[in-house]
């Protein structure tokens, strides 16, 4: 139970942990010692709901209430954890690219990095 107070405390208050737990539990949980049930309450969100409204126990755990008024443009900017993986190794290949660009000593090899630069960036 223990466990579980922590990363319940941790889901209210990283919000990548939460995505994670959202999105890939198995992966986001794997470092705490929770049963299934608890594992099941912190990935699926009306059952977390649920935990949260009933309270486990943790007394600094205050409800609160968020108000929203006006006109407001939102983003979720929660990127699946494969394809986040995918922009680090681009945008990781481009640098590598442009600073073989930078390093080139003749014209044939800053030509050919620039190449490669335009393929990655397409």
């Amino acid at each position: 139970m223990e466990d579980f107070k922590q990363a319940l405390a941790r889901v209210q208050s990283d919000y990548g942990f939460y995505i994670g737990c959202q999105t890939n539990p198995a992966l986001a949980l794997e470092g705490y010692s929770l049963s299934s049930d608890e594992r099941q309450d912190l990935g699926t969100t009306e059952k977390l709901a649920d935990v949260l409204k009933r309270g486990v126990g943790i007394n600094r755990l205050r409800p609160i209430t968020v108000k929203i008024s006006g006109k407001h443009d939102w983003v979720n900017r929660a990127v699946p954890v494969d394809a986040a993986l995918e922009t680090a190794d681009r945008d990781a290949k481009v640098a590598l690219e442009v600073e073989a660009a930078k390093r080139a000593s003749t014209d044939g090899e800053r030509t050919e990095a620039v190449v490669r630069l335009m393929e990655l960036i397409g």
